[in-house]
């Protein structure tokens, strides 16, 4: 229920004359709202907005103004378009209540009672690869969990590789700018923290469960949060994330730091971050000159949002007020109360699509409305599912990509100093009074001797500390050396360590990065660059089982591409005081300042793998010579020429770089595909988180420029996260690479395309070399419906030189627009089926008949059909008759189970049956296998091989309690 909650209205100034994406946005002063019941009734007026030079009053009741019956405790509303209300300046948005007027402290910050002496310290998590883009740093205390440095993709799957616990981080620090070579990994660790919280808080409900049967207390839950700091634009990259993140279980709370906490004529140098372990001090850099703000104003938000005639005020103000936007819908994002299952009653014409409409039969019961349109039954009641409110928000006020860069230094607290039992017992102090003593408190002894905590407790223990500068870009170094903190007694007092996170083409050697660390030669500092950190496998396992897998069948598997030998050192000069980063060195901060090197990963040993081969595996190396030889046959080898003769493009080339599902895993990447077709150049089918980075691994650094070079799509199915994390990365190294003549599209429907285009505000992405092709439906995108793809006005021209092939989709049930899409490449009819997540569509099967390669997801097992079936996916006999229904000549199954998975049994010979005798073949995926459409055949050789290596593999995992 909201009472007397601080209203804004947000309207476009009249002054910018702004084009229509692209809003610049203004404050008005308001009255406070009061309203009696979560959401405004009809007859409740909104209050007045001025535009321009004219009044309006906004009512509730006009339903063409705002979306329709905003959901209970959605803190920003954005009006909807109006025929009636075409005022200059008209109002956009609406919050209740506003973030901005705030009591007490920041949320992120949390104060708690002094920490006792712990075990405290830091430790490498991730050195710059191709796996993991970027440094990244955990600080360990018994109680929380902090991580520093750049959540770049990977850096989830690195961590489940190194056996990092995700359960108790509670705060993340982003160093860097806020982009995506920062940013990438942020959203995935998100999600997977708010299920982890998810699935603990389910244990606990069933323990209590249980413990009220028996008459028992429940158990109480620990209320979690996450707290993420960082630099200009946090909120707004996590804000443009609404349309496809809603977590409940896990409350989010963001600090950005649009300011400097130093700066200004206090200067002041306390920690702008304290909570019961650590004090940081935030330091921006930047290449600009700050804005000085008006004397006798500490922070925008102690301004009054007031009609003054000062154009710096008037700025600073609105771009508070845009802040409070962002906010209110990060807010919605991970603090809502929505519920899936919340039905509310509306007239037809008042439903506001696309929303799933439901009604009450004669029985009581709900079912989907199947009645006639709104125009022929306005006033008919029907039950309306809401979208979440973040979702709601069309577009987010404007902002620009950040020049700033975060760094930190980071104390842990002072401790008391060692308590003295044998003088305190000597002075007469009864062991009740220890405990004041060590508490500070002033006790009577022996003779009424007055005995105070100096006489009995040791020297205070200085906290100990380490400083991150990341550096992205060399015009920041100016403003690293002109800062004061490192020259400041009292906040570096006790920094032995500082670990440089470095972009490419920056080194310690850069011109004034030296002269820092000689003034700085005390401390020891760790270098977290690409230049200096080898490129070495830092995913041992998939690595390994991809060593195994070329023995099996080089031809598919090749080996992945590394280098243990980085591409720079260090100068001589800076090797006593530095040295390059290594994945698990610690630095122990507590008890006892030391380097502890027993946990840091060593180089991996790329002859192990064939060891536990023949040492875990003979069969496997068995039934490998076997199919070698088997292929080699010439009987086999004209069997596959006669059998592909009517094949086009056989030399067509499918990659698989990430075949998992859900979230990134030890063994198997979220979704991939590259498909490189002769004289057509290369394709991706969805883009999940790091895919560039699986490209890397695959053809290294160069030979991964060159297939981005050669890159014309980039197709996504859906807008869940494991399908769309790393097209950002992908479009941001292609615009480096590709030349400036060509041309990429993104074809996917509005929900992602909107997504894109605001991301165009937080990082350069040269969007008029991208062409948006959006998959929309006429009507609502239902299952089964076509989904025509359009181009931007003039962008149809361009689409034909960029050489497009034919496109077609369909909409697919999973979840809303998730489309399935067909390739057909016109000069020799090669035609591609990929059909994303879905349940089995007979439509799809249609659209896509006659298909050489069909792509397929296949996330259950046959006996887990009803799984299937309640989370929208397809098992592998599900899979196999779409393909039946399709006549589809070769199929790949992708998207399994992140389970360490076994090879299902396939009976291609009743396949072949129900298609008439065709020639079928039927493979499965795996991270960075390369089969070409005319090898399907002699890839199907090694499948007893590969499915006996699985079995063995997943006997050992077992065995060991991984």
């Amino acid at each position: 229920m909201y009472a007397a909650a601080a209203a804004q209205v947000v309207r476009v100034s009249s002054k910018a004359k702004p084009k229509p994406n692209n809003p610049r946005l203004h404050p008005l002063n308001l009255p406070l709202l009061r309203f009696t019941s979560p959401s405004p009734p009809a007859s409740q007026h909104y209050p007045r907005a001025r535009c321009a030079s004219s009044l309006a009053r906004f009512h509730a009741k006009d339903e063409s103004l705002y979306h329709k019956s905003p959901v209970p405790d959605t803190t920003a509303w954005q009006i909807r378009h109006s025929p009636r209300y075409l005022l200059k300046g008209a109002a956009r948005f609406i919050l209740v209540p506003h973030v901005a007027a705030r009591t007490g402290p920041h949320p992120a910050i949390t104060r708690f009672p002094p920490p006792t002496g712990m075990l405290c310290y830091v430790q490498v998590v991730g050195t710059p690869t191709a796996d993991t883009p970027g440094g990244c740093l955990m600080l360990h205390f018994d109680n929380r969990r902090y991580l520093f440095g750049r959540m770049a993709e990977g850096t989830q799957r690195n961590m489940v590789q190194r056996g990092v616990s995700l359960a108790k981080i509670h705060d993340i620090f982003l160093t860097g700018r806020i982009d995506w070579d920062a940013t990438g990994g942020l959203l995935g660790m998100i999600l997977t923290l708010a299920d982890l919280k998810a699935a603990s808080m389910a244990d606990i409900d069933l323990v209590n469960e249980k413990l009220r049967s028996r008459g028992s207390k429940n158990m109480k839950s620990v209320t979690a949060h996450l707290n993420i700091h960082g630099g200009e634009n946090l909120v707004h990259l996590l804000a443009t994330a609404r349309r496809f993140i809603l977590r409940k279980a896990l409350p989010v709370h963001t600090r950005e730091m649009r300011h400097d906490p130093r700066a200004g004529p206090e200067n002041k140098d306390e920690a702008d971050y304290e909570d019961e372990n650590i004090r940081v001090w935030s330091i921006p850099l930047s290449s600009e000159k700050p804005v000085e703000r008006p004397s006798g104003e500490s922070s925008p938000k102690k301004r009054k949002l007031s009609a003054s005639s000062d154009p710096q005020q008037q700025d600073l103000a609105a771009e508070e007020t845009d802040q409070s936007i962002r906010e209110a819908v990060v807010k919605d994002m991970f603090c809502s109360k929505w519920k899936l299952d919340t039905l509310r009653e509306f007239r037809l014409a008042d439903v506001h699509l696309p929303a799933k409409i439901f009604v009450r039969n004669s029985q009581g019961h709900i079912e989907p409305y199947t009645g006639p349109p709104a125009s022929e039954a306005p006033d008919a009641k029907v039950l309306v599912r809401l979208p979440w409110p973040a979702a709601q928000i069309d577009q987010l006020p404007a902002t620009k990509p950040s020049k700033q860069s975060m760094c930190y230094i980071v104390k842990c607290h002072s401790r008391r100093g060692k308590f003295n039992v044998q003088e305190a017992t000597r002075l007469g102090v009864v062991k009740t009074d220890f405990k004041r003593l060590t508490a500070g408190e002033t006790v009577t002894g022996k003779d009424s001797i007055v005995v105070t905590p100096a006489m009995v407790m040791a020297d205070q223990i200085e906290g100990r500390g380490f400083a991150v500068v990341d550096l992205p870009h060399e015009n920041l170094i100016a403003d690293l050396l002109d800062r004061h903190e490192w020259s400041n007694p009292e906040i570096m007092k006790g920094i032995d360590t500082m670990y440089w996170i470095l972009s490419d083409g920056i080194t310690l050697e850069s011109q004034g990065v030296q002269q820092f660390i000689t003034a700085h030669s005390s401390i020891k500092h760790v270098v977290l660059g690409s230049a200096v950190c080898p490129n070495i496998p830092a995913l041992e396992s998939p690595t390994s089982q991809l060593i195994k897998m070329n023995y099996i069948d080089k031809q598919r598997f090749p080996l992945p591409v590394f280098d243990t030998n980085p591409t720079s050192s260090l100068a001589e000069a800076l090797q006593s005081v530095a040295e390059p980063g290594r994945a698990g060195l610690k630095y122990q901060l507590a008890p006892k300042p030391t380097f502890l090197t027993d946990d840091v990963v060593p180089v991996m040993d790329t002859k192990k793998p064939l060891w536990e081969l023949a040492t875990y595996a003979p069969e496997v190396m068995k039934l490998a010579d076997v199919a070698r030889k088997a292929a080699s046959e010439p009987a086999f080898l004209a069997e596959v020429d006669k059998s592909q003769q009517d094949l086009p493009s056989p030399q067509a080339e499918i990659i698989p770089l990430g075949t998992g599902s859900a979230m990134p895993s030890k063994y198997r990447n979220v979704s991939a595909t590259l498909i490189r077709v002769p004289g057509w150049g290369s394709y991706l089918l969805d883009c999940g988180e790091n895919t560039l980075g699986q490209l890397r691994r695959c053809f290294g650094y160069q030979g991964a420029d060159e297939v981005l070079q050669d890159l014309r799509a980039i197709y996504i199915s859906h807008a869940h996260a494991d399908h769309h994390l790393g097209t950002i990365n992908v479009i941001a190294r292609w615009r480096k690479v590709a030349p400036e003549a060509n041309k990429l599209a993104i074809i996917a429907t509005p929900k992602y395309q909107d997504f894109v285009r605001e991301f165009y505000q937080v990082q350069h992405l040269t969007p008029g070399r991208l062409i948006n092709v959006t998959l929309r439906s006429p009507g609502r995108a239902l299952p089964g419906r076509h989904a025509e793809p359009t181009f931007p006005a003039g962008a149809a021209a361009q689409a034909a030189a960029a050489q497009l092939p034919k496109i077609e989709a369909c909409f697919v049930d999973h979840c809303f627009e998730a489309t399935a899409v067909v390739l057909t490449f016109p000069d020799t009819g090669l035609k591609i089926a990929y059909s994303g997540d879905c349940r089995p569509s007979r439509e799809f099967a249609d659209l896509a008949r006659g298909a050489h390669l069909l792509l397929h997801e296949c996330t259950f097992e046959d006996e887990l059909a009803g799984d299937a079936l309640a989370k929208k996916h397809s098992t592998l006999s599900e899979a196999l008759d779409v393909g039946r229904q399709m006549e589809a000549r070769r199929i790949l199954l992708t998207h399994f189970s992140q389970r360490y998975p076994k090879l299902p049994a396939v009976d291609e010979k009743a396949l072949r049956a129900e298609q008439g005798g065709r020639d079928v073949e039927v493979l499965f995926a795996f991270d960075l296998m390369r089969v070409r459409l005319g090898e399907f055949k002699q890839a199907r050789m090694f499948l007893p091989a590969l499915g006996e290596l699985l079995k063995e593999g997943a006997r050992r995992e077992e065995g060991e309690g991984v």
